[in-house]
């Protein structure tokens, strides 16, 4: 019987965190659970130390409470969904314990990402601005359309949650990096930026979970590509998918064309 891959989620008490949560337990109760929850990430000082991790989503006492170190911990896998201000310290244990690392941790700066490229030198890691296999197949297509369409005017509308806190969105900035691959992104206006050739308009309204929206005009004809969210779900979903697929495989940085391929 193949062993249970052993997790744990930093930023567990955050809105993915928790729907990590609920189906690592839930896969828990299968016959051949395919997980194992070792520890559960707060940051310090957060509500949430110290509680039980079934507590968090109203389910059964786990006997696993909610940390701010994980110093004493192990497990095969790291799956994060935290802030940036406590990323590199985690990036740091995952390559001093030789543990996996997947993340979805958006608002990072340089340093951050120069950080994770050298961690990849010595454990797997993936990191993306959204666990969506389908964002990254627009993202595959949106190159297509450029190499096909190199005059065409790309501009990007997302919109988010309240609740959010950096904007533009990591999967606006992915998306627009498919099209013009920089990383120096100004601001033009109150809630506009522009990355190269691509305009990016950010809205934060409501609980929206993710829209993105890219339109492509062209000298004869528009193109419009939309991806919704209708339930964050589909990146914890996703981000478990990768979590089991990253499990035992090379050192190294790795994306979702990389789950996608299989």
């Amino acid at each position: 019987m193949t062993q249970a891959i052993e997790i744990i989620i930093s930023g567990v008490s955050g809105r993915i965190g928790r729907r990590l949560l609920k189906l690592i337990l839930a896969d828990g109760q299968t016959a051949q659970p395919q997980f194992k929850l070792v520890a559960g990430l707060v940051s310090p000082g957060s509500q949430y130390l110290g509680r039980d991790l079934g507590d968090l989503v109203g389910a059964n006492a786990t006997g696993i409470q909610a940390v701010e170190s994980l110093a004493e911990v192990k497990a095969d896998v790291v799956i994060d969904f935290s802030q940036p201000a406590g990323f590199d310290e985690l990036v740091d244990y995952c390559v001093l314990q030789q543990t996996a690392l997947i993340s979805g941790t958006t608002g990072l700066n340089q340093d951050s990402f120069d950080r994770i490229g050298q961690a990849s030198k010595y454990i797997p890691v993936m990191w993306t601005s959204n666990f969506s296999l389908n964002i990254q197949i627009l993202k595959n297509l949106l190159q297509m359309v450029k190499q096909t369409n190199p005059k065409g005017k790309f501009s990007i509308t997302e919109t988010h949650h309240v609740h959010k806190k950096d904007a533009p969105s990591g999967t606006a900035i992915s998306l627009a990096q498919a099209v013009d691959p920089q990383s120096k992104m100004i601001k033009t206006a109150a809630a506009s930026y522009q990355l190269g050739e691509v305009a990016i308009h950010a809205i934060r309204t409501g609980e929206v979970p993710g829209t993105h929206e890219v339109t492509v005009k062209l000298q004869d004809e528009t193109l419009t590509f939309k991806h919704q969210a209708h339930d964050p779900t589909i990146f914890a979903q996703g981000a478990l998918d990768a979590a089991q697929w990253i499990h035992g495989k090379p050192i190294g940085f790795y994306d979702l064309n990389a789950v996608l391929l299989g």
